[in-house]
């Protein structure tokens, strides 16, 4: 796969573009509540707007029939609000402090307001796929929703864990990342109507996709620009969560050097520790290790992609797997 260094999310979105300004406005009116603060919260958190990943992907899902129903914009908010719900959350057990270059709402607020608008908006998301009436699209978020839990509970017991291994971080990512991004354009291409097997097909690109995006943002956790990154640098690492680069580093360092690691992380890292820290997986290559792997599923995915002709929304989808290898946000 060779990459391309003037894509733009923009232009990969260019198919769906026109609706995702419907999306953001079914969001607001799904989450629509006279309670002020509850408004106040849902404003400041969707006002920074993010990438739109999910409800791109499902609208792409729904785009290779037809043409794309009403209701798959409904759905698309609805997925994007669920996760959501999930950022809140993991914020507030990460103990993060940015968020798409704003204040976290627990930082803003506090840990309660964001559990409790984090709740709101999971039941919301509830609400409007139960509205969609439709079997597939209900029992596929269903079973997603309790896998990105499961997926959270898991990274939760990983914590603090030097000794994890690559398969389960792998377990962790594709249930709580990779998932998700499986379901929506599983839901997209459902409301569509497409064949068994097509649907099939994007969702396993989906996961594959999905697993190569979060080992991207992982390593952007490390070598990211924090005002480009938007999240804090470093976050998940003092928080306890070991991902890939790590995983990879500690695999090749000798007793000696992994146990002085440990104890750099776990004293607290600060910005000449995350530094040296950075130097370390450079050295033994365990970032460019990662985005090898990252590199794999999307090679993956785009093979899913081969049961579709030829379409400006099959180059979107082929072009977002160039684009999450080179991204840096």
């Amino acid at each position: 796969m060779v990459l391309k260094t003037d894509l733009t999310i923009q232009n990969i979105y260019a198919p769906i573009e026109s609706l995702l300004p419907k999306v953001e406005e079914q969001i607001f009116e799904i989450l629509e509540t006279p309670n002020e603060l509850s408004a106040e919260v849902i404003q400041h958190f969707f006002g920074a707007k993010g990438k739109f990943l999910r409800p791109a992907l499902t609208l792409f899902g729904a785009s290779f029939g037809s043409a794309i129903p009403d209701l798959a914009v409904r759905v698309a908010a609805a997925l994007e609000i669920f996760h959501s719900a999930t950022l809140i959350h993991d914020d507030i057990i990460d103990s993060a402090y940015i968020r798409r270059n704003l204040p976290t709402v627990n930082v803003k607020w506090n840990s309660q307001v964001a559990v409790l608008v984090g709740d709101y908006l999971h039941d919301k998301a509830i609400g409007a796929i139960f509205e969609s009436k439709n079997e597939r699209v209900i029992a596929g978020f269903l079973g997603t929703a309790g896998l990105v839990c499961d997926g959270e509970i898991l990274e939760l017991k990983e914590k603090n864990n030097f000794s994890i291994t690559e398969e389960v971080y792998f377990t962790i990512i594709e249930r709580k990342t990779a998932s998700l991004l499986a379901t929506c354009l599983e839901c997209g291409a459902a409301l569509s109507n497409l064949p068994a097997e097509k649907i099939a097909a994007l969702k396993r690109y989906g996961i594959y996709f999905g697993m190569a995006f979060q080992i991207v943002d992982d390593c952007l956790d490390f070598s990211g620009i924090q005002n480009e990154f938007g999240k804090t640098l470093g976050a998940d690492l003092a928080a306890g969560v070991l991902t890939l680069p790590l995983i990879r580093l500690t695999a090749l360092l000798d007793e000696r050097t992994k146990a002085h690691v440990f104890s750099q992380v776990k004293s607290g890292l600060g910005q000449t520790r995350l530094s040296d820290l950075l130097r370390l997986l450079e050295e033994y290559g365990a970032i460019d290790y990662a985005f090898a792997k990252a590199r794999e599923f999307t090679e993956k995915a785009a093979l899913e992609l081969s049961v579709f002709p030829a379409s400006a929304s099959r180059l979107s989808l082929e072009a977002l797997l160039e684009y999450v290898l080179s991204r840096r946000r």
